[in-house]
């Protein structure tokens, strides 16, 4: 019984240990806000958007079949089964290396620089999925720092980790 033990416990000390990573975005100018997704598929992913660590809406990202390029989904975490999301934004998502498009300059045109994402429209969709479909009236968000952060960080760069090279196409 002993020798059998012992030889599990060496053939186990010897096989590799499989971590899943996780890539890793972090708002340019919101440190507070992150999206960390899953990375066991390369062509989709998910995870979530986080305030404090703490998950607020579930991401979604993934290569397009075909023409080049990525989308990105952002919905509101199910908390009922069936699940019952509700899509906050989704559309392409634009990289930018340095000043430059990730996508659509030219080979002899590249420079190497800061490696960053865009969500459009994330800013004006989160505003209607919060608001019933009306604008702000005066300062009736001055209070929420986790919808103000928000906010701020839908309009700006997300910065990618380096695990997520393999997961985000820079189309260079």
């Amino acid at each position: 019984m002993r020798r059998y033990l012992l030889a599990h416990l060496l053939l186990s000390s010897l096989l590799p240990v499989h971590a899943d990573e996780t890539c890793m975005f972090i708002s340019q100018y919101e440190s507070n806000l992150t999206i960390e997704v899953n990375t066991k598929d390369t062509s989709k992913t998910k995870g979530f958007l986080k305030y404090k660590d703490s998950p607020v809406f579930e991401f979604t990202t993934g290569i397009r079949n075909g023409y080049g390029g990525q989308y990105f989904s952002i919905d509101t975490i199910s908390t009922s089964f069936p699940h019952k999301e509700e899509n906050i934004v989704s559309g392409s998502l634009i990289t930018i290396v340095g000043n430059q498009s990730g996508t659509g300059t030219p080979k002899k045109e590249r420079r190497p620089g800061l490696k960053k994402v865009f969500f459009p429209n994330f800013g004006i969709n989160y505003l209607y999925s919060i608001n019933d479909n009306s604008p702000p009236s005066g300062s009736r968000f001055k209070e929420n720092e986790k919808i103000n952060s928000i906010f701020r960080a839908a309009e700006g760069f997300w910065i990618p980790s380096e695990i997520c090279k393999k997961y985000v196409f820079y189309g260079w």
